[in-house]
């Protein structure tokens, strides 16, 4: 086989490749410049990239299908794609250097110009015909992170004809699994940025309350302006920033005259305009912030020389916010999480305000209970950062979307009419209204009808020529009664039938806001209570909270019963550093709809115990028992599951005291494993670093994509394997199913997380969901202690990862872990003894418990003597065998 030389080499092979498949050169496929026109323009750089007048030249594009497909080449396998544990880098030289950084470079630059919304990316690398490879990709957004590795992919067979690529869409398509993940991490990402952004603004002086007006005046004279989507003027950049002196060149000048003008091209009222001006005239009202002075370790590794303080803040909102805002998930409130992270430092936990900013899966959870789609006309009239109006547009436009099928004139149409006319948000603090509109902009501009008020003091005509179908709401909860009454008035502006929720603590249900709910009733009818997680709103303020849904415009009647749902668990924990999936989040929220719509009959995913969480009750005149616990009558009765809890804790701690006690036994382990490491030592033993691709195969695993489906049993029936899931407990087992063994996983493995970052050795075969990566031995003394051996290891690295960022086979590969060594070689022996003299421990242990318990004289039966026999004639042979 001749070995390639030259590009043109690799060129040719995919030239080949498209005459295989019919494929002719400029009519269904392009070369470089030969691209068309519209292809060019969206090329060119944007307002994303330094360079705004040269054009980006893929090796190849095809244009004749639904999204455009672009391809770069290289020679030489070894530059297909240049990634770290952070995943594929975008740096100048990986983009020029390496196929997939370079196609995916250029497709997340044709979607920030606002002429494509997807594209597909491949890059392909080799040396000769057998070599070559190839890596093809599902571009949605500009972000960093905002594509989907096809991996099943490895020819180039599916851009055949429009019946192949169609099977490639379907495939690619984002499932509500990638949705949820997406949503997810973005949060955390967004999360991350903002603590640094905030550092950096703190060590830079900027006060509390002025940064987030920075981060949101800066983001929009990062926008171009267009008119007819036209470019007229293109967004500063980092470059546009010079730190002169001069009044009018000054850089805080230079971005609010940019901010001036991007709103007046948008046509905002004078009003508006004018009250947005004053907030981000903040940035150019010190010029000392305007000189250059040493630039911040945050952001120096981007500017090449003293910068002034305006600029190093404008880099970093550059580089690692406005970059990645179009691959964060549709229902993140970009400026709500900034707010959230500088209240912080503003204002405590929030309490002063009452500020309590919804996290964007509750906000898309509650618009979809409302069953929000594009015949809907939503308003806030608590709009706070625009949370509620965001999540609400996604749904709008997604169901326009499907309704006239995706980028059609008439989905567009429509799509523009929900961002112009369906949504209202009315708020009251000026510099919160500036992030709202600002995030609607930002999010797609639907700010039209974002207006800078007082809700109880609105012109009526602004309501009743709105005529809203759907209310969404988190008041104040300094405001009186908790803020009910914001619901008491919305819902009498609303269209008869129409449906409002609420998120608002506890205590409004309870007998501190009897006065509009004793009002409320006499008009509207109260549907539902939700109970929701006592943490959700941690680390910002422990409130306890429910959702209350109502229909507008029917009096309550009370002979009719309210459904009242526990939703205290929802899958999450949450502390200040992360949010932890350990429940199945995405099923709960999923099923939390259906439970509203079905009670105790939905059909549901996650494990819940309907009798225990769903209750219909009938409600009084009162006002104050909207909450689940008044409904949910407790069975006072112990059942034996409370009555094994009881002794199970009070053996606990008599075998903690008999362990104490017995310390001989205690040091008598502590010396065995003294000697073990002493002896692995003396025979030249030391620990050394391996990747994890030195000692296991890892495979994507045989899921099961019909999850929903299953039936799943507690413990191990006949014909049953362990189905092992993302969570973090019971050795990542949700339960036991029985299901076509063509999808069962080697057993003797070790089970990965993906996104949970859990490992957990699997004796058995298994089935597993998604994201679940197999991690099979490269040795044949692979076992159980060795497995654990390792598992110990692999723990402590994976403590350093952040959840909810996701992983995938390369950067686990690169994971390394110590391991003991003896001679160069892994001593498997040594990491066998060790986990032996710890179970050995273990057994001890037991011992205690049956001198406590009085078990230790029972009388074996003849089956179990012969276990017990078994187990310590292994046990002697071990010693034997290490004397």
């Amino acid at each position: 086989m001749a070995k390639w030389t030259l590009e043109d080499d690799v060129n040719d092979f995919v030239k080949q490749n498209f005459t295989r498949l019919g494929l002719k050169k400029l009519k269904d496929y392009n070369v470089e410049s030969s691209i068309s026109e519209y292809l060019k323009q969206s090329l060119k750089g944007s307002a994303k990239t330094a360079n705004k007048t040269n054009f980006g030249k893929p090796d190849f594009s095809i244009e004749k299908y639904e999204i455009p497909v672009i391809i770069e080449n290289k020679l030489h396998a070894k530059k297909l794609v240049q990634s770290t544990k952070d995943g594929i880098k975008f740096d100048d030289a990986s983009i020029s250097n390496f196929a997939v950084n370079g196609a995916l470079y250029y497709a997340r630059n044709m979607i920030a110009s606002g002429k494509y919304d997807e594209v597909i990316a491949i890059g392909i690398a080799g040396d000769n015909d057998e070599s070559v490879e190839l890596q093809v990709y599902f571009v949605y957004g500009s972000g960093d992170s905002a594509f989907k590795f096809m991996s099943k992919y490895k020819t180039l067979n599916f851009l055949e004809n429009k019946s192949t690529f169609s099977e490639f869409l379907n495939d690619a398509k984002l499932t509500d699994d990638d949705k949820h993940q997406i949503l997810i991490s973005s949060q955390i990402q967004l999360q991350i940025y903002a603590k640094k952004l905030n550092k950096l603004m703190h060590n830079l002086n900027i006060t509390a309350p002025q940064r987030v007006l920075y981060v949101s005046g800066m983001l929009l004279a990062m926008q171009d302006i267009k008119n007819d989507n036209e470019i007229i003027g293109y967004g500063l950049t980092s470059d546009d920033l010079k730190g002169v002196a001069l009044e009018a060149e000054r850089d805080g000048v230079k971005i609010v005259n940019r901010i001036k003008e991007f709103l007046k091209n948008r046509q905002i009222p004078q009003d508006k305009l004018n009250l947005m001006i004053a907030s981000f005239s903040e940035i150019s009202k010190d010029p000392q912030r305007d000189k250059p002075t040493k630039n911040d370790k945050e952001i120096a590794k981007f500017l090449d020389k003293e910068s002034s303080i305006n600029k190093q803040i404008f880099t970093f909102i550059y580089e690692f916010i406005y970059k990645q805002i179009d691959g964060f998930g549709g229902h993140i409130d970009i400026m709500g999480e900034m707010y959230s992270e500088f209240l912080k430092y503003a204002l405590g936990d929030g309490k002063e305000l009452g500020i309590v900013l919804t996290p964007p899966y509750v906000t898309k959870m509650m618009a979809q209970i409302l069953q929000i789609d594009k015949d809907c006309k939503v308003m806030d009239l608590a709009t706070g950062s625009a949370g509620f109006l965001i999540s609400a547009m996604e749904l709008m436009c997604e169901s326009a979307n499907n309704a006239y099928t995706k980028n059609s004139t008439q989905a567009n149409l429509e799509i523009q009419n929900i961002k112009k006319q369906k949504l209202l948000g009315v708020e009251l603090n000026a510099e919160m209204y500036t992030l709202a509109a600002t995030n609607m902009i930002l999010r797609g501009d639907g700010s039209a009808n974002i207006q800078k008020a007082n809700a109880f003091d609105t012109p009526e005509s602004l309501y009743t020529k709105f005529n809203a179908n759907r209310i969404l709401l988190n008041p104040p909860f300094t405001f009186d009664e908790n803020g009910m009454p914001f619901i008491k008035f919305g819902l009498s502006k609303m269209q008869k039938h129409g449906l409002g929720a609420i998120i608002i603590q506890d205590s409004a249900g309870s007998g501190k806001a009897i006065k509009s709910n004793k009002e409320i009733l006499k008009h509207h009818t109260l549907k539902a209570s939700i109970k929701m997680p006592t943490d959700l709103f941690q680390p910002m303020a422990g409130v306890q909270t429910s959702i209350y849904i109502f229909e507008a415009g029917v009096p309550h009647d009370y002979e009719k019963v309210v459904k009242f749902i526990d939703f205290r668990n929802d899958g999450y924990k949450r502390t200040s550093r992360a949010l932890q999936e350990i429940d199945e989040p995405l099923n709960r929220y999923a099923d939390i709809i259906q439970i509203y719509k079905n009670g105790k009959n939905a059909k549901v995913k996650a494990k819940w115990n309907l009798d225990e969480i769903f209750v219909e009750d009938f409600i009084t005149p009162s006002g104050n028992d909207w909450n689940f616990d008044q409904h949910k009558k407790i069975d006072t009765m112990p059942n034996l599951a409370d009555f094994k809890k009881t002794v199970s804790d009070y053996l606990s701690w008599e075998v903690s005291q008999i362990l104490k006690k017995d310390s001989p036994s205690r040091s008598r382990i502590s010396l065995k494993i003294e000697k073990l490491e002493r002896e692995f030592k003396a025979s030249g033993g030391e620990f050394r670093e391996f990747r994890l691709d030195e000692i296991f195969e890892l495979k994507s695993s045989k899921k099961i994509f019909h999850a929903q489906n299953l039936k799943i049993y507690d413990e191990i029936i006949a014909g049953s394997y362990p189905y092992v899931v993302r969570s973090t407990i019971d050795n990542g087992i949700r339960g036991y199913i029985i299901e076509d063994e063509q999808y069962l996983n080697e057993g003797n493995t070790l089970s990965f997380a993906q996104d949970t970052f859990s490992v957990f050795y699997q004796k058995l075969p298994y089935f597993t969901g998604n994201k679940v990566k197999i991690l099979k031995s490269k040795f044949d003394d692979f076992n159980s202690k060795i497995a654990l051996y390792i598992v110990a290891n692999f723990n402590k690295v994976l403590r350093e990862f952040t959840w909810g960022i996701g992983s995938n086979v390369d950067s686990i590969s690169r994971i390394k872990i110590l391991l003991p060594t003896i001679g160069g070689k892994i001593s498997f022996a040594f990491m066998q003894s060790f986990v032996e003299e710890l179970e050995s421990e273990r057994v001890e242990e037991l011992e205690a418990y049956l001198a406590v318990t009085g078990l230790k004289d029972y009388k074996l039966t003849k089956a179990e003597q012969n276990a017990l026999d078994i187990f310590a004639n292994s046990q002697n042979k071990r010693e034997r065998e290490r004397e």
